[in-house]
């Protein structure tokens, strides 16, 4: 599983360091859009209710998901992975006593902060680690993580799956999506010298703004379906459900996880 995972070809490599400098860059120029990559909405378009709307909008519509396979949810505390400035944390306060975001930004989180409407109902915690152990396990009944688990190497990203079992409460719903594919630009593969060359020169440049951070990177990595699924059994939960994410048409595949710990 391992193998096959590392043997897809990505633009960069970047260490969790690395990710959070060009988060929080990203905080700094494009917050917004940073969070909800909207064409229309680059160069900070994102009205501030427009945005918290649709994040209200994404979490109703999760949830009835969530309860249509597991009636016996339970709506005591949530954690939200990946948080940004709190688009979805603060959708869940709407539907949990108590949400907890998590985020590699400490910018982000600043963000997240100003904007939160709730109280000491929702906190933001900082947590640069390649795990959880800030947190501890077996207290949240809701675990969720969204456009997130796909920007950060995959080996931190099994480790963060795994980890989202064991904070979840015995009984405790745990919903993620990741890509199961490589987006095609990400591989060099071609004879068509012309694209391979478009390709290097887009690779060298990432490159560099990974390194000297010219311009904020966002990764973008994908894990087969099959490995997700073993993982998610060793950490000791049960798939619930595994759905097609992405919109049609869409060339990269992304799949929605549900799932249930035992």
């Amino acid at each position: 599983m391992e193998t096959s995972a590392r043997s897809w070809a990505v633009v960069v490599e970047m260490k969790l360091s690395q990710t959070r400098r060009h988060w929080d860059k990203m905080a700094e120029t494009d917050p917004f859009w940073a969070v909800l990559t909207d064409p229309d909405k680059k160069g900070n378009r994102w009205q501030i209710d427009e945005f918290f709307a649709d994040g209200k909008n994404t979490v109703e519509a999760e949830l009835k998901g969530v309860r249509a396979r597991y009636p016996g949810l339970r709506t005591g505390r949530a954690l939200d992975f990946g948080c940004g400035v709190g688009r979805l944390t603060q959708a869940l306060a709407l539907h949990f006593e108590r949400v907890t975001g998590v985020d590699i930004s400490e910018k982000m989180l600043g963000l997240a902060d100003r904007y939160n409407r709730h109280g000491d109902r929702v906190n933001y915690v900082h947590n640069s680690r390649p795990d959880l152990q800030l947190l501890a396990g077996d207290q949240f009944d809701f675990v969720y993580s969204l456009i997130t688990l796909q920007h950060m190497e995959p080996v931190y990203a099994r480790r963060y799956i795994a980890e989202f079992v064991r904070v979840a409460a015995p009984g405790g719903v745990i919903l993620f999506q990741l890509p199961s594919q490589q987006p095609r630009e990400n591989t060099l593969l071609t004879l068509w010298l012309p694209t391979l060359y478009k390709r290097l020169r887009r690779r060298l440049r990432r490159w560099l703004s990974v390194w000297f951070l010219f311009e904020p990177v966002m990764e973008m990595h994908a894990l087969p379906r099959a490995e997700i699924l073993a993982l998610l059994d060793q950490a000791g939960a049960e798939l619930l459900n595994a759905y097609r994410y992405d919109a049609a048409g869409s060339e990269l595949e992304s799949w929605g996880y549900l799932a249930r710990k035992r």
